[in-house]
């Protein structure tokens, strides 16, 4: 435990940006495969327009993010896990989470425009239950990734069985109540004007499969394909600052009580992590 490939720790400090190829893993290949799969196979029924198309590429570019700062992440803390590094939550569950929405987003848009070839008089009923559902799944992704993130957001030092773990930085009770309201409020908020979009006002925007009946959405979408990533990218900002900020003195005086090896270690990852820690425990 308190041995350390030395030539794996300079490789460490001398190489802090990681290239493209250490990054991708299996997670993120499978996720990418299987997004482009059902991506093609709705681009290939011919829309006429590409206005709907942008909401799972949204989702999941978000998805994609998580996926390649958690695989970075790893491949930092390769060597040992002494730092648990979670500024915003557990990445690897928002990717997860995302990826499902955007696939369920996808399967939406295949399914619906199956349907519109084939003219029947129920297709009215299929587009307001379309409006319901991909509106829904599509701001349900961004809700979903803070309703426990309280769980995973950290910074913490966890040594295994010979030492206990210090948490360094937790999120604030205060901080994620508000963040909770606020994305209660915003999920709830945007559910029930997609509603009131949907059935009692006139459709305004048309879209549709080519030599198909026209799928008639609401003019909701317009302003949920911005509002839902917006929110949630502000909360993440929110969470990240406040977790960042850590006490530098009580860090400093717990790592001292480490053996020299582990501490200089730790210091090493912290240095890889951010610059800007780094700087702030030398000047301590």
């Amino acid at each position: 435990m308190l041995s350390f490939n030395k030539k794996m720790s300079e490789n460490n400090s001398n190489n802090v940006h990681l290239k493209v190829r250490e990054i991708i893993n299996e997670p993120l290949l499978r996720d990418v495969f299987l997004f482009l799969v059902l991506y093609l196979f709705v681009i290939v029924q011919a829309w006429t327009s590409i206005f709907l198309l942008l909401f799972p590429i949204i989702t999941f570019s978000f998805s994609l993010f998580f996926r390649i700062i958690n695989s970075s992440k790893n491949r930092i803390f390769l060597e040992s896990n002494f730092i648990i590094y979670n500024p915003i939550g557990s990445e690897k569950k928002h990717a997860n989470r995302l990826s499902f929405t955007a696939l369920l987003q996808l399967i939406l848009l295949f399914w619906i425009a199956m349907e519109s070839l084939y003219p029947t008089q129920l297709f009215g009923n299929y587009t307001i239950f379309f409006n319901l559902s991909f509106a829904f799944f599509y701001s349900f992704g961004f809700y979903w990734i803070f309703i426990d993130i309280w769980k995973y957001s950290k910074i913490a030092i966890g040594l295994g069985n010979e030492h206990s773990k210090k948490v360094i930085s937790l999120l604030n009770l205060r901080i994620y109540k508000l963040i909770s309201i606020v994305n209660l409020g915003t999920f709830i908020f945007l559910i029930l004007l997609n509603v009131l979009f949907t059935f009692f006002f006139e459709f305004s925007f048309l879209t549709g499969v080519e030599n198909s009946i026209l799928l008639e959405i609401s003019m909701f979408y317009f302003f949920i394909i911005w509002i839902s990533p917006c929110v949630a990218c502000l909360l993440l900002l929110i969470i990240y600052y406040q977790i960042k900020n850590f006490n530098q003195t009580e860090f400093l005086s717990y790592i001292e009580e480490l053996p020299e090896e582990i501490r200089n270690h730790i210091i090493q990852n912290f240095k890889t992590i951010n610059q800007k820690y780094y700087r702030d425990i030398n000047n301590e």
